[in-house]
């Protein structure tokens, strides 16, 4: 009887683990970068090569910093209230600094300030998403990709709307329409003085949009730039872009690398500039040397993005990692942060298992198979369920749903290995 009664409370403890960890993942808010300290995306160059701006989680709290060329005299520039700040860029004169905060829809809005960080000012609208913004060389106008809010917030399929590109002051006042295209997509925005047009890149292709006739075309760089290229940008002296692509090596594997080239546009030659066996991101020309600044995910492809600052010299292909002595930072929830990374799929599946292997040996020994079959039962329900998900409210909801039944499935094989073993040995028992 004892014993019976120890296995009931064991139940009622897993099932209780059971469905605390199920609505915890359900309820709560599982973004990755939750608790994350490190370096976020984007950077930036001042033109005199004096100061670099990128964004720095605190503890979940992304912001954007500036710091000398060599990683010292850090300051935090932006004060991020339950948003996220990133992707910054300097003003030709280095008195401003833009970037972008993206609210808890994954809506970003486009910020002005000045480059110690005072008086910020939002220069998009509230209905609008903005995925990228570049200065012009005047000092005074900026341009920026952006499609409505609402729109963004639709799943795939639904949006009716894309991208088109905006021009504003950098008061804010006279915000102008540019095009009137609807892009899929649009980012890695650059501007060209000497051509007087802003570059970017809308799935494999390079087009431009020329300030003076206000039209888009196909850029001339599409022929020599491989068609699954990221990250684009411009360097005026050099007459040369960089841009990251996947590595030859790595497209016959499972997880595909992406590393830094260059291409000089004046004699159309390109060579390759990393090997670091991940994916490199957020690339930027120095100036006044002959160096590009940029960011290696080294954790490729998991969450929370994990990079580090490094800098590659292109001639010699040096690479050089940039330590940022960053100011004192607020310490981790760790109670909040072992419950978040411990409570994921793996452990809830787990919990699963046990709770039934604990009913498993609870039941008579001719029901031995009984709680198999019932995991057997929600399983199959839960495969049937993800194709009516897929067909009538989302696929990718759908393809959730199966990997949950699939799941539960093998979940369900381990259960019925189990129960034979129980069985074997209570026959043996006997």
């Amino acid at each position: 009887m004892s014993r019976n009664k120890t296995l009931l409370g064991a139940i009622a403890f897993v099932a209780l683990l059971l469905i605390s960890s199920i609505s915890y993942m359900l309820l709560a808010d599982r973004d990755a970068y939750s608790y994350y300290t490190g370096l976020g995306s984007g950077l930036a160059i001042s033109n005199d090569d004096q100061l670099i701006a990128f964004s720095y989680f605190n503890n979940g709290k992304s912001a954007i910093y500036t710091a000398g060329q060599d990683g010292t005299n850090v300051k935090r520039v932006s004060n991020p209230h339950e948003v996220y700040h990133s992707d910054p860029k300097f003003s030709p004169d280095g008195s401003k600094i833009l970037y972008l905060s993206q609210d808890r829809n994954h809506i970003q809005s486009l910020y002005i300030a000045n480059v110690d960080g005072t008086n910020p000012k939002q220069l998009s609208e509230s209905s609008q998403h903005i995925s990228g913004a570049v200065f012009s060389d005047d000092n005074e106008t900026i341009f920026f990709a952006s499609m409505p809010a609402e729109e963004f917030k639709k799943t795939e399929g639904e949006t009716q709307e894309g991208y088109d590109l905006f021009s504003v002051k950098i008061d804010g006042s006279q915000m102008e329409q540019l095009s009137d295209r609807d892009f899929y997509t649009m980012d890695s925005l650059a501007f060209s003085a000497e051509k007087k047009e802003i570059l970017f890149k809308d799935f494999d292709d390079i087009n431009a949009f020329d300030l003076k006739d206000q039209r888009v075309y196909t850029a001339d760089l599409s022929g020599k730039i491989p068609t699954d290229f990221f990250h684009l940008t411009l360097s005026p002296k050099l007459n040369a872009l960089a841009y990251t692509t996947i590595t030859d090596e790595s497209k016959d594997t499972s997880l595909f690398e992406y590393d830094l080239f260059l291409i000089d546009l004046q004699d159309g030659d390109t060579k390759r500039l990393t090997d670091l066996n991940s994916s490199v991101v957020s690339p930027v020309f120095f100036n006044e040397k002959n160096e590009v600044l940029f960011l290696e995910y080294f954790n490729w492809p998991q969450e929370p993005e994990e990079y580090k600052l490094r800098t590659v010299d292109i001639e010699t292909k040096k690479l050089k990692e940039l330590t940022l002595e960053m100011p004192d930072l607020e310490s981790s929830n760790f109670v909040m942060k072992a419950i978040d990374y411990s409570v994921n799929s793996w452990t809830v599946g787990l919990i699963y298992t046990v709770l039934f292997m604990l009913i498993t040996v609870y039941v008579k020994h001719e029901k031995v198979f009984l709680p198999s079959l019932i995991s057997l039962a929600i399983g199959l329900l839960t495969l049937a369920a993800s194709f009516v998900v897929a067909a009538t409210v989302d696929p990718w909801a759908g393809i959730g749903v199966g990997m949950l039944a699939a799941g539960l499935l093998v979940c369900t094989i381990v259960l019925f290995l189990f129960a034979l073993v129980i069985k074997i040995l209570r026959k043996g028992a006997k």
